[in-house]
C-alpha cells in the first residue's frame, strides 16, 4: 500500500479513475514509470478497451492527455488535470459522433 500511497504523492494522476456522476461504466487508469505516462481504458459493462493513443504529459501545467479509438469508430479526446482536491480529477473530453439525418 506504501507503493501506491508514494506513486501518487509523484503525480496525483495515478491510479484508477471513473467519473463521479454514477452513470458511467468507463474505467481510466494512469501509471508513471519516471516521467513516462501509460494509460489504459476499459468500458465496464461490456469489457471493451479501445484502441489508446497520443499519451502525453505537460509536466508543467500538470495535464495528460490522450485519445481513444473505439470499436464503434468513435474518437475521444481526454485531458486530466489534477485537483486541489484528494482524489479528484478535472477532466475535459470532446468526441466525434453519429446521427441519423432525413431529407425534408
Amino acid at each position: 500500500m506504501k507503493r501506491i500511497k508514494n506513486a501518487v504523492a509523484l503525480n496525483p494522476l495515478v491510479g484508477t479513475w471513473k467519473c463521479g456522476d454514477g452513470f458511467s461504466d468507463l474505467e481510466i487508469s494512469v501509471q508513471f514509470k519516471g516521467d513516462i505516462p501509460s494509460v489504459s481504458v476499459v468500458d465496464k459493462y461490456d469489457d471493451e478497451a479501445p484502441q489508446v493513443f497520443e499519451v502525453l504529459w505537460d509536466a508543467e501545467k500538470g495535464i495528460l492527455s490522450f485519445g481513444t479509438l473505439w470499436s464503434t469508430g468513435r474518437f475521444v479526446k481526454y485531458s486530466f488535470m489534477s485537483s486541489p482536491i484528494v482524489g479528484r480529477a478535472g477532466v475535459t473530453f470532446s468526441y466525434t459522433d453519429q446521427e441519423l439525418w432525413v431529407r425534408q
